[in-house]
């Protein structure tokens, strides 16, 4: 509907998130060579102190997250403009710094040594005050570090007498790495410059994009919303939607954008609109999608508004889901968890509703005790010192898994026996799942993982992968001894050695029957003529000659075939599915296998394309880092399921474990960007002697992130331990017992 009004082909096609990440990247590449050969000094910097890779991924990264938290390039500019230090700031930090090294110069000092340091820095401090008065150019940058590290070793130690103004010099100048406020407000003006930069050639990104975008008559998701978002501001669209919607239900509003929040507010309160009638629904304990750029303050602001409009708030603290003493483990545990933490200083108080910050409310239970005894368990088991047991070295999540393995047993043949299918692991990160899928096979524990490695590195989809790229080349050797070592042939590594270099049958002799396997051969044509190759048994070669007819026919097909044909031709001609049904996990590498041929599918559908472009294209979406969900399985399979936390919102599981409780939430410190929706875009600054370094602002941001993801952490714990019904365990390793 108003497709004129808004400007699109009503026609369009919607991009997926791969071709739209893919598309993304190669206009910032464009870009980025633009500005460069344009003489954008600042991006040119940048690219030298950075790295281009580097600075491409992170202007993609960047892009993708201001579109994902609904913040314009435009407005982001303005903030960042703000939140930087100005020249201003740095002549007030020099005047401050001149008044504490006057003061500390004056000090009458009765220690020999002690006073002999003091003279030692009066004599080089008019030097260093005449090299700090300006703030340095681009090219003097290097200097001006190397002067401040310099400076610093005429720094005087903190005894008694000077404790005080030593401390002050160290908060101005002094502090290590940098950290005193005046080099501190310096970098701030540089990471300024460079940030606003970089804001204008993502505008240009924009631009460029929408062009290509047009061309193709494309859009992507975040497209849906931002157009929807201009329509909304023409009155004789609101006139129509005011018509037609005067009820609006939105549930889960936590995890909603900026956005969001402004489109649904266009649509049901705008003014001249018929009264509507807005009700949203939403726990603000349970936002947990900040990496997807969902923000919990928005919960917030929507209800200041809806209250503001004269609307009505309606607390929902009742649970039918958990039995009693789970309620009551929940409100105690969690009144001490969701407090403001002692780091965090008095005058942020009144920004934490933009860290994300919620106040805990007590929930009231309405089921039936079921139970008796403890509903709520935490199972530690502690780490050997090496001296006792050399297999102290064991990652601790083995350990974990183990007990967790024992546990699980003993409740599936205890007195009230418990499914396997009823037991639920809920994870913070995938990353180590296969550790607990390992112990669990040894244990004779069926599972389901819903999400292990990502779907393309899965062992069976990456099988098929590697025969598409050696279709796609037939030089490509390690594809074609990857599909030759995979189930499709199953041929074993002495026979693949033989193929590559060992002699022909008319070339082994009697007395060194190992000489000549120096020389090597191409692979396929090895393939085609392997019953003249010396070294294979007469099993191997009724192996190669299955793989040699099925590789050869795949060939002849690869040009005239769609790409989901000649997989299920592979498939089906090679007995695949027999074999990896065999595995433990047979049923999910079924589906997975069965989902690929339906990507293929859906791929081929967007238009013409070869064996290449698909082969691209998983490759592009491994790079950009993305996961494609995995094929869907039995749900009603007895089985303990193995999943992340995000993927169990919203649902409930009569047992819920959370494992790995030792496993510690680190906040990325290789960051060289920040993006903050309140306050803008900053980095680290390229100092001229091959090193990033941060300014006041960076630091600022860099602290307000780590508060951020530690309190998304509690919410996470809160929804991983209230998807719990009847038990609750908590399970984890520690090196020892206090």
């Amino acid at each position: 509907e108003f497709p004129i009004e808004a400007r699109v082909d009503p026609q369009f096609l919607l991009l997926d998130e791969h071709r739209a990440a893919m598309m993304l990247e190669a206009i910032v590449e464009e870009v980025l060579s633009e500005f460069i050969s344009n003489g954008h000094i600042e991006i040119s910097r940048l690219t030298l102190g950075v790295g281009r890779s580097r600075l491409a991924a992170a202007l993609a990264q960047l892009y993708r997250d201001a579109r994902g938290q609904g913040l314009s390039l435009e407005d982001l500019a303005l903030a960042t403009a703000r939140v930087h230090a100005t020249e201003e700031d740095h002549a007030s930090a020099l005047d401050e710094l001149d008044q504490t090294m006057e003061q500390f110069l004056g000090l009458q000092i009765r220690t020999p040594g002690t006073r002999k340091k003091l003279w030692d820095l009066a004599a080089r401090w008019p030097e260093v005050r005449e090299f700090l008065k300006g703030i340095p150019a681009h090219e003097t940058l290097g200097e001006y570090c190397r002067g401040i590290e310099a400076f610093r070793r005429f720094r005087l130690s903190a005894t008694s007498t000077v404790a005080d103004h030593v401390k002050a010099l160290d908060t101005l100048i002094w502090g290590t790495e940098l950290q005193g406020r005046v080099p501190q407000v310096c970098l701030d003006i540089f990471a300024r410059q460079y940030a606003l930069e970089m804001i204008n050639l993502l505008l240009r990104v924009d631009q460029r994009l929408n062009e290509e975008k047009q061309k193709l008559s494309a859009l992507d998701f975040d497209d849906l919303e931002l157009r929807t978002l201009d329509l909304l501001e023409r009155p004789e669209v609101i006139a129509r939607t005011s018509e037609r919607y005067r009820f609006f239900l939105v549930d889960e509003f936590q995890d909603t954008n900026a956005v969001q929040r402004v489109l649904l507010e266009r649509l049901a309160l705008a003014k001249g609109r018929r009264p509507a009638n807005l009700f949203i629904v939403g726990d603000r304990k349970q936002s947990i999608y900040g990496f997807r750029g969902a923000d919990v303050d928005v919960f917030r602001e929507m209800t200041s508004i809806l209250l503001k409009a004269g609307g009505e708030e309606k607390p929902l603290q009742l649970n039918f889901r958990s039995q009693p003493p789970l309620i009551a483990f929940f409100n105690y545990l969690f009144a001490r968890l969701f407090q403001v933490p002692v780091d965090v200083p008095a005058s942020e108080y009144k920004n934490l509703d933009q860290l994300g910050y919620v106040k805990h409310e007590k929930s009231e239970a309405k089921r039936e005790l079921r139970d008796s005894g403890p509903l709520v368990e935490m199972l530690i088991t502690t780490k050997p010192s090496w001296e006792e047991d050399p297999r102290a070295e064991q990652d601790s999540r083995v350990l974990d898994a183990q007990q967790l393995a024992r546990r699980i047993l003993a409740l599936t043949k205890g007195e009230k026996v418990v499914k396997y299918g009823d037991i639920a692991l809920l994870f913070r990160a995938m990353t180590q799942v296969s550790i607990y899928e390992s112990v669990f096979r040894r244990a004779n524990i069926p599972y389901q993982t819903v999400l292990g490695r990502g779907f393309y590195e899965r062992e069976e989809i990456t099988d098929l992968i590697q025969l598409l790229r050696f279709l796609d080349n037939k030089t490509d050797e390690l594809a074609l001894s990857a599909v030759l070592r995979s189930p499709l042939c199953g041929i074993s590594d002495n026979a693949l050695l033989a193929l590559r270099c060992a002699p022909l049958l008319s070339e082994v002799e009697a007395a060194d029957p190992v000489r000549g396997f120096s020389a090597t051969r191409r692979l396929h044509t090895a393939l085609q003529h392997h019953e003249e190759i010396a070294f294979i048994s007469a099993e191997e070669h009724e192996l190669l000659d299955r793989a040699a007819k099925l590789i050869g026919e795949l060939v002849a097909r690869r040009h005239h075939y769609p790409i989901q044909d000649l997989l299920r031709f592979a498939v089906h001609e090679s007995e695949y599915l027999t074999v990896v049904a065999a595995n433990y996990d047979g049923a999910q590498r079924l589906a997975n296998v069965e989902r690929l041929f339906t990507l293929a599918a859906r791929f081929e559908s967007s238009g013409t394309h070869l064996i290449r472009d698909f082969v691209r294209y998983v490759q592009e979406f491994e790079a950009i880092g993305s996961r494609e969900s995995e094929g869907q399985i039995d749900q009603a399979a007895d089985a303990v399921r193995l999943m992340t936390i995000h993927q169990a919102k919203g649902l409930e599981f009569p047992v819920v474990i959370i494992p790995d409780l030792q496993r510690l939430s680190r906040v990325a410190t290789d960051n060289w960007v920040l993006l903050d929706r309140h306050q803008g875009l900053t980095l680290k600054v390229p100092d001229g002697r091959g090193n990033l370094v941060c300014g006041c602002t960076f630091a600022n941001f860099e602290q307000r992130h780590a508060w951020r993801e530690q309190f998304e952490s509690m919410r996470l714990l809160y929804v991983a331990a209230s998807r719990a019904e009847d038990r609750l365990i908590l399970s984890g390793v520690t090196e020892d017992i206090a």
